[in-house]
């Protein structure tokens, strides 16, 4: 089994500060709302350890350059539905009648393409090579607890990155980024270059 030094994850959590802080300008732009994230914290944990029964909705991030594999966010669903109805011209403050419908997720799906393509452009930045992005998987079901992909750990540790989101007086939130440890590996090689 794989895994990291708490010395690789943190520069994880750098690297990871950097990416999530224009991922959080993007985000600002596209709601129009002041948006801060705080600084990462960062955990070396086990599949099981990472089972939890929020009310989420996942977004796989699969990479298709620069890095090999797929990392995942992890958002509130509840904050998720403020997003999408920010991006449809709604003042994010009267979401109980929203559903979560092809509607919705599309303007999930879109916010978290811009957050996460601004992610890879900072990759990319750091890394000295070209790193892209397929359109993020959204991942939405009436369950309470969430399944970790296999493809993401595939046995091995996940490094997890949190932060807290805050949007205006909106959303005072948790954003998760699960990543494999094969993607870490290949983060920290470029690193040493």
């Amino acid at each position: 089994m794989e895994s990291i030094s708490l010395e690789q994850a943190d520069i994880i959590g750098e690297i990871a500060n950097i990416c999530t802080g224009t991922a959080a300008t993007a985000l600002s732009v596209i709601i129009s709302r002041s948006t801060n994230i705080t600084t990462p914290k960062v955990e070396v944990l086990t599949k099981e350890e990472l089972l939890g029964n929020d009310d989420t909705i996942l977004i796989k991030v699969p990479y298709t350059k620069g890095l090999d594999g797929t990392n995942l966010m992890v958002l509130d669903r509840h904050d998720a539905l403020i997003i999408a109805n920010l991006m449809m011209g709604g003042d994010g403050t009267s979401i109980s009648n929203i559903q979560i419908d092809e509607l919705t997720l599309s303007a999930i799906s879109e916010a978290m393409n811009q957050m996460c393509g601004s992610i890879a452009t900072s990759m990319a930045s750091l890394l000295r090579q070209p790193t892209d992005i397929g359109f993020p998987l959204i991942n939405c079901t009436e369950q309470k607890t969430f399944e970790i992909p296999e493809e993401l750990c595939n046995g091995n540790d996940i490094v997890k990155v949190s932060f807290r989101l805050i949007v205006d007086d909106i959303i005072d939130s948790r954003l998760v980024q699960l990543y494999p440890v094969s993607i870490v590996k290949q983060i920290l090689k470029q690193e040493e270059i």
